[in-house]
C-alpha cells in the first residue's frame, strides 16, 4: 500500500527516507498522505 503522493510529478511511495520530508524522485517538497480505497460505514442512531 502506497502511502505518500508527490504533488507535482504524482510518484508514489512507502516511506520518506529518514528525516527529509521531499519526494524521492524530483525533491518537491509538498506531499500528500493517500488514504485506503474502503470506505467505513456508520450505523446511525
Amino acid at each position: 500500500m502506497k502511502m505518500y503522493k508527490c504533488v507535482r510529478c504524482g510518484k508514489e511511495f512507502d516511506e520518506l527516507p529518514k528525516g527529509l520530508i521531499r519526494c524521492p524522485n524530483c525533491a518537491y517538497r509538498i506531499l500528500t498522505k493517500t488514504r485506503p480505497p474502503v470506505a467505513r460505514t456508520v450505523q446511525a442512531r
